[in-house]
């Protein structure tokens, strides 16, 4: 076999591979539209699709405040809270209540522990179940839900 036929058969194998290849996607392609039944999903209709309350946002601003370590260190962090119901005229009015209850938090902490705590999510459950319990005088539907936690710096 001459070297000129050697070569074009390595580039027919590389065709036909490009065109099995391209073929497979083509294929998992169409069956992640249309699903497995065949037929194109349609969106949902307008009654079907249910109406979760809403959830707002409150930035109650950014916290510096020393550890519990021996060494002097500081713990910053920036922390928004998110609710469902008519909430924000009462986090407005209570907000300083609300910001010495987090300092006082986080003045707990030595460095490792707010790291943890940070990391797994335990100082965002603190933070939402002492800020729950001091606006304890909100309907059930009207409470905080979530802790966002967007900036968290230790010094």
């Amino acid at each position: 076999m001459s070297s000129k036929t050697k070569w074009i058969i390595i580039i027919l194998v590389i065709l036909v591979i490009a065109l099995a290849v391209v073929g497979i996607a083509y294929m998992t392609t169409r069956k992640a539209i249309t699903g497995p039944s065949g037929a194109p999903s349609a969106p949902p209709a307008q009654g079907e699709v249910s109406t979760s309350p809403k959830m707002g946002r409150f930035d109650l601003g950014e916290f510096i405040a020393t550890s519990r370590d021996e060494e002097l260190h500081y713990v910053k962090i920036q922390v928004e809270v998110g609710y469902i119901g008519n909430l924000e005229q009462e986090l407005e009015e209570r907000k300083a209540e609300l910001r010495d209850a987090i300092t006082t938090i986080l003045m707990k902490l030595n460095i490792q522990r707010a790291k943890e705590d940070y990391i797994d999510h335990f100082l965002h459950k603190d933070i939402e179940t002492e800020l729950n319990r001091i606006l304890g005088k909100t309907t059930s539907e009207s409470r905080i839900i979530k802790v966002f936690i967007p900036t968290f710096l230790i010094n």
